[in-house]
C-alpha cells in the first residue's frame, strides 16, 4: 500500500473515515494520501446565485482542509495532500484516484445530503460501481 485517496464531504461520516485512513497510513510508514475534497455545483441552484455558491464552497473549501491539515492528519501532514476539484463527485473521484495512481479509495458510507442517508450514499455508491481501484467504503 503505497498511495491513499481519502475523499470527504466534511461530513461526520466522512470523519470516521478519516480516522480509517489514519490507521493505514500508521501500518504503512511509506503510504501517502491524498485528500480530496470535489465540489458538486449540481447540488445548487446555481443559475441563481452563482456568487453566494462560490463563496460558500471556498469557505466550505478553506474549512475541510484546516480540519485535514490542522487536526485529522497533523501527524502525517509531510505524508498528506489536499485537492480540490469541482464536478461529479464519484466521476471525479474515480479520475482522481486514476490520476494518483492510488492502490485504495476511502470514503464514509454516507454525505451531507438526505438523499445520500437513504441506505448507502449515492456518492460511496457510484465510486463502487465505477472504479476500478479497491473502495472501502467505512460506516459510522
Amino acid at each position: 500500500m503505497k498511495r491513499l485517496l481519502f475523499a470527504t464531504d466534511g461530513s461526520e461520516y466522512s470523519e470516521h473515515a478519516a480516522r480509517m485512513t489514519g490507521e493505514f497510513l500508521d501500518a504503512w510508514s511509506e503510504a501517502t494520501a491524498v485528500v480530496l475534497y470535489v465540489t458538486a455545483k449540481e447540488n445548487y441552484a446555481y443559475d441563481l446565485v452563482p456568487n453566494a455558491v462560490d463563496r460558500y464552497e471556498e469557505h466550505l473549501v478553506q474549512q475541510i482542509q484546516n480540519e485535514v491539515v490542522e487536526h485529522l492528519f497533523s501527524k502525517w501532514q509531510n505524508r498528506v495532500q489536499f485537492l480540490h476539484r469541482t464536478g461529479h463527485p464519484s466521476i471525479t473521484i474515480c479520475e482522481v484516484a486514476k490520476e494518483e495512481q492510488a492502490d485504495l479509495i476511502i470514503v464514509g458510507s454516507h454525505g451531507r445530503g438526505i438523499v445520500d442517508r437513504a441506505l448507502l450514499g449515492s456518492v460511496a455508491h457510484g465510486v463502487l460501481h465505477r472504479s476500478h481501484i479497491p473502495v472501502l467504503v467505512v460506516r459510522k
